[in-house]
């Protein structure tokens, strides 16, 4: 079995900061067809990797093959969704060198941004604490579906996964997709037979 290369990079960039007392999240599972990372604060599930009757866990800190229980990981992932859009991978590859600036720490601050989302604008800001200022981007969606929400998470992870998704090189598909629940339940961001799922980070 051979991977695409973005997607294995992809897919080994989530598990490389997991401790080594946590083998089982430094596996990629297969299951069903499919491959799946996690690091408890995010997952990516890649639908159709590998044969329907595969069922192994590869550690990709040792390329060894353990003999592990993985998390249940299907319970984690929402199968319905009140806020659905869709943003051009064009779009998404502009904004990210300001999400990679908000994503840098300031005297020890969390690393964590708001969501805005409506039909007529994805925006993402931050507020630096020590001098109150708003760093903000956003752009229309192409596409929208369901309620106007607002939720946080951390920028790292944020600009991780658009970068993972728009370097997968499919011609076929040049939009991601964002699905929402609620402020406070994971969210998925899709493209092709890739899901990468994010946890919001709770604010008070």
């Amino acid at each position: 079995m051979k991977m695409n290369s973005d997607i294995e990079k992809m897919l080994k960039d989530v598990v490389k900061r997991v401790s080594a007392t946590r083998p089982p999240l430094q596996c990629v599972h297969f299951e069903n067809g499919d491959a799946i990372v996690t690091d408890s604060h995010r997952l990516i599930k890649v639908k159709g990797l590998a044969p329907k009757d595969l069922k192994i866990d590869l550690n990709l800190a040792d390329f060894s093959f353990p003999d592990i229980n993985y998390p249940d990981t299907e319970r984690l992932i929402p199968k319905e969704f009140t806020t659905k859009l869709i943003l051009a991978k064009v779009n998404v590859v502009s904004m990210l060198p300001s999400l990679r600036a908000m994503a840098k720490e300031y005297f020890g601050a969390q690393r964590v941004v708001r969501l805005k989302v409506s039909e007529e604008s994805f925006e993402v800001s931050r507020t630096i604490s020590s001098s109150q200022s708003v760093q903000t981007v956003d752009f229309k969606p192409s596409g929208f579906s369901g309620d106007q929400i607002e939720l946080s998470c951390d920028a790292r992870y944020l600009a991780d996964a658009f970068e993972a998704l728009t370097k997968i090189k499919d011609t076929r598909n040049l939009t991601l997709e964002v699905k929402i629940n609620t402020a406070l339940t994971p969210f998925l961001i899709s493209t092709g037979n890739i899901d990468y799922l994010l946890t919001p980070v709770r604010t008070f």
